[in-house]
C-alpha cells in the first residue's frame, strides 16, 4: 500500500476519534449527574461497541490496520460510557 493510502486511513481514523470525543467527554463530565445524561442513548452505545468489534474483525481479516484503528479508542470509550450510564440510571431508580 502506498503512503498516500496510509495517510488517508490515518486521517479517517483520526476523524472517527474526533467525532466521538465530545460525547465521551460529556459523559465523563456528568458521570455523577444522571439527569444530565438523559440524552445519551444506551442502545447507540451498544451499537457503537458492536460496530467497533465488527470493524476490528474486518481489519484483521483484510490486514488493514487503519480500518480497525478507531475501534481501539472507540470500543473502550463505549464500554466506559455504557458502565457510566448503567450506574447513573441505577442510582436514579434506587429508593432513597
Amino acid at each position: 500500500m502506498g503512503l498516500h493510502v496510509e495517510v488517508v486511513g490515518f486521517l479517517a481514523s483520526l476523524l472517527s476519534l474526533v467525532l466521538w470525543w465530545p460525547q465521551a467527554a460529556r459523559v465523563w463530565r456528568y458521570r455523577h449527574d444522571g439527569s444530565r445524561l438523559g440524552g445519551v442513548s444506551l442502545p447507540t452505545q451498544v451499537l457503537l461497541l458492536a460496530n467497533a468489534a465488527l470493524w476490528a474483525v474486518y481489519a484483521l481479516l483484510t490486514g488493514s490496520f487503519w480500518v480497525g484503528a478507531p475501534g481501539l479508542v472507540n470500543a473502550p470509550l463505549a464500554v466506559a460510557t455504557i458502565a457510566v450510564l448503567l450506574r447513573s440510571r441505577e442510582r436514579e431508580r434506587a429508593p432513597l
